[in-house]
């Protein structure tokens, strides 16, 4: 019992920083992911099939009023993500370093801009296998985790692949 006494502080501190980590690393949506984006006010679409017969497609800006808002609003608000707990430290480290991708028919890359009227903004990216996020809290794209991430950014992408080929 004098252990506990004497160590209480050291414990807490480790306590307190688990459940911060835990909290941190939950799932959240889009809205998680960057605290100013609270009304999404404009969206910005980007597809691009790659692959051999890879296709790029123009970019597309949404606002409320154009047909395809609520199709795709409502694609980005059904994602969930999880943040690497190390993605606290690496927000304010630089990122220097660009590798390429092996890619195959089949594999999409998805970039969706979320702004709201105040300026805030969330970018989210899939390429073939990987997530990342940008947000005006973060010098670099930070990693995300999501379920079947794959098979998840593929869905997203060729869901909205015929909104881009009707624009």
């Amino acid at each position: 019992m004098s252990w506990l006494k004497s160590h209480w502080k050291p414990l807490a501190v480790v306590l307190a920083l688990a459940l911060g980590i835990a909290w941190y690393a939950r799932p959240v949506d889009v809205y998680g992911l960057s605290p100013e984006v609270k009304d999404i006010g404009h969206i910005s679409l980007y597809v691009r099939a790659l692959g051999t017969g890879g296709q790029d497609f123009p970019i597309m800006e949404l606002t409320r009023s154009d047909p395809e808002w609520d199709t795709v609003k409502e694609a980005a608000e059904a994602l969930r993500f999880r943040r690497p707990p190390w993605n606290l430290l690496l927000q304010f480290l630089d990122q220097k370093v660009v590798t390429g991708r092996r890619t195959e028919d089949g594999d999409f890359h998805v970039m969706l801009t979320l702004a709201d009227q105040n300026h805030g903004y969330v970018q989210i990216q899939f390429f073939v296998d990987k997530w990342t996020c940008s947000s005006p809290h973060s010098i670099r794209n930070l990693a995300l985790w999501v379920k079947d991430a794959r098979e998840t950014g593929s869905a997203l992408a060729e869901s909205l692949l015929p909104l881009m080929k009707e624009s």
